[in-house]
Parts: C-alpha cells; structure tokens; sequence
C-alpha cells in the first residue's frame, strides 16, 4: 500500500472513531460525505503539491469545549483561500499577544506538540486545524493569538475572543497551556 492510501486509510479509520465515540471536541461527528471529503484530502502526493504559504490560508476559532477543571481546548483552523491545493502539515508556531508582564513580557509563545499526520494536502476551500489548549487564570488576558503556519514565517491573526485570561507558565516544563499539530477539517 503506498503512502497517500495508507494515510487516507488511518484518517478515515480516525473520523469513524472520533463519530464512535461521540463529539467531546466541539466538532459534529463525521457524515459519509466528510469521511470521502477526509480520504480524497490525503490522496494527492505531497511531493506534488506546494506546502501552503500564509498567503494561501485563513485563520479562525473553532467552538471551544472543556477538557478538565479550568482547561479548554479550541481549534484553531486553517482555510485553504487560494485557488490551489497545498500541503499542510507539522505544528504551527502560536504566541498569544497581550499587555506587558512584569515577569514574562506581552507575548507568551506556546510549546508545540507535533502529533498530526505527516501530511495534509487541502483543496482549495479546505481546512485543517491545530488544537490549542488554554490554562484559564484570571491574571493576564491576551488580545490577539498570532499563528505562524508550519514552514513559514509570516503570520496570520486572530483576535482573542473570551473574556478569560491564561496562566502565564513561560519556564515551566510541562504547562497547560500549548499546541498540537495540524489535523484534517472538514
């Protein structure tokens, strides 16, 4: 089985799972026509198709849900706005922009975890999404989350859109405040 067919296979089996088990994440469970939309977005080849500059994307928020006491999770999502397909693939760089800490400054860049496929080819309307999760405290209240998209170096903005703040954990080790990798959305 080649590499395309092996990816579009694990993310059909990922969609059928998440609609078992129902949707804790904020997202419907996925229709017949999402699980097609799934596989034909992962059965271009990659060496193919161009990786997504920020030009060729938008971003925005998905719907937030808690995970744990004080932690929630909220996508942020990828549109593919170019008349093109590109790849899309790694964990994006996301800093949140706000007013100056004392301790830490008026931007606190998250940590990325990379756990999203190798490779995500988006049709033109297409999304994907990383899954950022937020660590409320009521203390420092960013105003804008800034998100390099992977492979590049001009960023896309969004506004902060809760009236909650996050708990700046900036040296800690394992904070519970950080990113994932890109997944498909559609």
């Amino acid at each position: 089985m080649n590499r395309g067919k092996t990816t579009a296979v694990t993310l059909a089996a990922a969609a059928l799972a998440l609609s078992a088990c129902g949707t804790t994440t904020g997202a419907q469970a996925p229709s017949p026509a999402t699980a097609q939309a799934v596989a034909a977005v992962t059965t271009a080849t990659p060496a193919s198709t161009p990786r997504c500059a920020t030009g060729d994307l938008a971003l925005s928020l998905g719907t937030m849900t808690q995970t744990a006491a004080g932690q929630d999770q909220v996508p942020l999502v990828y549109q593919n706005v170019s008349s093109h397909p590109c790849d899309l693939h790694g964990a994006p760089g996301v800093d949140l922009a706000g007013p100056n800490d004392p301790a830490f400054g008026p931007t606190y860049s998250l940590p990325r975890v990379d756990d999203g496929p190798r490779s995500i080819v988006l049709a033109p309307g297409e999304r994907g999404a990383a899954m950022l999760f937020l660590l409320q405290d009521g203390g420092w209240v960013p105003n804008e989350i800034v998100s390099i998209p992977p492979g590049q170096t001009t960023p896309l903005r969004v506004a902060w859109p809760f009236r909650f703040g996050v708990l700046r954990q900036d040296a800690a080790t394992h904070p519970g405040t950080y990113v994932y990798g890109i997944t498909a959305l559609n």
